[in-house]
C-alpha cells in the first residue's frame, strides 16, 4: 500500500477500479499465510518503469529523425555544391566566349563598311548580337537581376521577331499584342530567355510543322503572356512534372528549361508561370502572368 496514493486507499471505487486493472496486466499471486487461510496479492508496474516501456520507441523515433536530417543535411550541401559548381562553370564559360565574341563584332563592323546593304551581314549581326545575350544570361548566373527595362510589348516584339526567321517556315508563327504600352518593370535579358524556351519546346511539340501564337492582355492587375501551340500536348502526368528540374519528355535535353523559366518568373519578377491548358494531339498553352 506504500506505492498507492493515499486518495485512492481512502476511496473504495477508485481502490477497487485499480485493482481490476492490476489482475488485466498481471495475474495476482495466491499467498497461503496460514493453513486454509489464502490471500491474493495484486500487482503492477511502477509509473517509473511503465514510462520506460516507450523508452525504446521513442529512442527508434529519434534516431530515426535523426538520420533523415543527417541525409537532408547532406544533400542540401551536395546540391549546394553543385550549384557553386554549375554558377562558376556558366560565369567561365560567359567569360570565355566574350573575347571570341568581341573579335566577330569586329569583323563584323568591317563587313558592314564593306557591304552595308547586306541581308545577310544584318541577319549575321542579330545573332551575334543573341550570342552577346547569352553570354550575359550566363554571367549574370548566381547573383540578383536588375529589373531596369519598363516595356514589355518591346521585349516580347523583339524575341518574336527574331524567333519569327530561326524557326521552321512550317510553323504559323504569330504574334497578338495590346495596342497601348505595357509598362512593367522586368528584365529583358530574362524574359526574352523565358520566352524563347516556350517557343522552342513549342515548335518540338509540333515536329516542326503547324500553329504558334504568342498573346498578351491585361487581366485585372495581372498582365497575361501565352504561348500557345496546336502540338502532341500533354499527359496529365507529364504536365504535373513539366517543371521540376531534370525532368523531360524529350530523349535528348537535361529538363532544365522550364525549371529554370519558373523561377526566372517567380523568383525574379514575383509572377507565376504554368499550364492553362494542355490535351493530347490538340496542343498546349503555357501562361505567364506578372504584376502590373
Amino acid at each position: 500500500s506504500r506505492n498507492i496514493p493515499q486518495e485512492i486507499l481512502d476511496n473504495p471505487k477508485e481502490l477497487k477500479k485499480l485493482i481490476v486493472k492490476m489482475e488485466s496486466n498481471y495475474a495476482p499471486i495466491e499467498i497461503e499465510i496460514t493453513k486454509g487461510d489464502k490471500q491474493l496479492l495484486f500487482y503492477d508496474n511502477s509509473k517509473l518503469l511503465s514510462d520506460l516501456r516507450y523508452y525504446p520507441y521513442f529512442l527508434g523515433l529519434f534516431i530515426i529523425a535523426y538520420l533523415a536530417f543527417i541525409f537532408w543535411f547532406l544533400r542540401t550541401i551536395k546540391k549546394t555544391d553543385e550549384g557553386y559548381l554549375w554558377a562558376g562553370l556558366a560565369k567561365e564559360t560567359a567569360h570565355q566566349i566574350g573575347t571570341p565574341l568581341s573579335s566577330m563584332i569586329g569583323w563584323m563592323e568591317i563587313m558592314k563598311l564593306e557591304t552595308p546593304d547586306s541581308e545577310g551581314v544584318h541577319e549575321i549581326e542579330k545573332d551575334i548580337e543573341r550570342l552577346r545575350t547569352i553570354s550575359e544570361r550566363f554571367s549574370k548566373i548566381g547573383s540578383v537581376p536588375e529589373l531596369n527595362d519598363m516595356n514589355l510589348n518591346a521585349t516580347i516584339k523583339e524575341n518574336y521577331d527574331y524567333l519569327k526567321t530561326r524557326i521552321s517556315r512550317k510553323v504559323d508563327f504569330t504574334i497578338h499584342l495590346p495596342t497601348y504600352p505595357v509598362l512593367v518593370p522586368h528584365n529583358k535579358i530574362l524574359i526574352s530567355w523565358v520566352i524563347e524556351n516556350l517557343v522552342k519546346n513549342a515548335v518540338d511539340a509540333m515536329k516542326g510543322e503547324g500553329k504558334l501564337q504568342i498573346w498578351m492582355m491585361g487581366k485585372n492587375k495581372n498582365i497575361l503572356i501565352e504561348v500557345k501551340d496546336n502540338g502532341s500536348g500533354m499527359t496529365h502526368n507529364q504536365a504535373l512534372n513539366a517543371f521540376k528540374p531534370g525532368y523531360s519528355t524529350k530523349k535528348r535535353g537535361w529538363g532544365l528549361g522550364l525549371s529554370l523559366a519558373k523561377r526566372v518568373v517567380q523568383e525574379y519578377h514575383n509572377g507565376d508561370i504554368k499550364i492553362s491548358q494542355t490535351e493530347l494531339g490538340k496542343g498546349t498553352t503555357f501562361r505567364i502572368s506578372i504584376r502590373k
